[in-house]
């Protein structure tokens, strides 16, 4: 279960770095057992809306 939330904590951390969040914040709050595992969705989950309205500022462009 630490190799798999080893490997979260690097993608989280990547993530964060590109988000302009807190690095060291994303892969200490990935690493903490259980909690790791949700807030591993929340990464996911914040990547999708940063996503999604990085593409709206695009279309709304003229």
């Amino acid at each position: 279960m630490m190799l798999i939330q080893g490997i979260y904590a690097i993608f989280a951390a990547q993530v964060a770095k590109r988000t302009q969040r807190s690095v060291p914040l994303f892969a200490i709050l990935t690493l903490i057992p259980v909690f790791g595992m949700l807030f591993f969705i929340y990464v996911i989950w914040s990547t999708t809306l940063y996503v999604l309205d990085s593409l709206n500022e695009l279309k709304a462009k003229p």
